[in-house]
């Protein structure tokens, strides 16, 4: 019999990977977001939000899941105007934390054998004075998106002890053709291929010293079905350990379309809206001991692979 997966946040980025990966694995994936819904037609589950608690409960019910992913999160780009009003706060704990408690009250109310992941961020060492991160690494958040994501990761303490299987995905940077223009890396791919084709003459960018610990997402999204695959639940790093500055992102890209990129590149530090508190780089030892995931990617081959499929549109 196959086994079901739910995914809350199917239709991003991560969840678009994540489908393809579980129904290679011959999943039955079913998901839900703001936008779209995924196999969930035949099912008695109305219209609502991860908000509230009854549609959770059908949710979770009616699919039967062997594994929920909650992938769902909102979330701005360095480059985003900074919300800080209290409607904006209240709508990021309930996205990013709050649906997820009704997901877990749902599995200990109704006693399911369903294991949870729950996707982190490395913004919950957003403030850290530790140069590498790893699982028992203080949180130090320093936005709503970070403080969000470790009120979750407390739900998750709370429920392990409740006899709930919920492990935590501390995610870093991580990249695809998916992403959408308003992060860095695709901006940079984008801007590179209209300027090889004559289409545009320049690429701004903030700051070209910034260091990133960049990953590919099919290969972080495998590592979170992995996770989920491990005697005991608990929190996990995933990282691809190394850091480069958003100028060897550059160099890479340019290089690969035979341009000199100082010819293109200009700087404007007045674009970055929300200012990098730390370098953040993650110790992925914990995932590589317990699951054996290795990157298929190296730094290199990825912002390449970047590079073609945008050629290809």
């Amino acid at each position: 019999m196959k086994k079901r997966a739910l995914i809350i946040g199917h239709s991003g980025q991560d969840g678009f990977y994540l489908t393809q990966t579980l129904e290679a694995q011959n999943y039955q994936v079913f998901g839900f977001s703001n936008s779209s819904r995924l196999n969930l037609n035949d099912l008695d589950v109305g219209e609502a939000l991860i908000t509230d608690f009854e549609f959770c409960e059908k949710l979770l019910i009616q699919t039967q899941a062997d594994e929920l992913y909650y992938l769902a999160a909102l979330h701005q780009s360095s480059i985003e105007q900074s919300y800080d009003d209290l409607s904006f706060y209240k709508n990021t704990i309930d996205v990013n934390a709050n649906g997820l408690l009704n997901f877990l009250e749902c599995i200990v109310k109704h006693k399911l054998d369903c294991k949870l992941f729950y996707a982190s961020s490395s913004h919950i060492f957003g403030g850290t004075r530790t140069l590498i991160q790893n699982e028992e690494t203080p949180y130090c958040p320093v936005s709503i998106y970070g403080v969000s994501k470790v009120l979750g990761m407390h739900y998750c303490d709370l429920y392990r002890q409740k006899g709930v299987f919920c492990s935590v995905g501390v995610f870093y940077n991580h990249e695809s053709p998916r992403r959408s223009s308003k992060f860095v890396s695709k901006k940079i791919i984008e801007t590179a291929v209209k300027i090889s084709k004559g289409e545009a003459s320049e690429l701004v960018l903030g700051d070209l010293s910034a260091k990133i610990d960049w990953g590919f997402a099919p290969d972080y999204v495998k590592a979170a079905h992995s996770i989920l695959q491990v005697n005991e639940s608990g929190v996990f790093v995933i990282s691809s350990g190394s850091l480069h500055t958003i100028e060897d992102f550059v160099g890479i890209a340019f290089d690969q379309l035979n341009l000199d990129w100082r010819a293109y590149v200009k700087v404007n530090s007045n674009i970055i809206l929300k200012k990098s508190v730390t370098v953040l780089q993650g110790d992925n030892s914990k995932l590589k001991r317990l699951t054996n995931w290795e990157a298929s990617l190296t730094f290199k081959q990825m912002v390449e692979v970047l590079l073609a499929n945008e050629l290809m549109q």
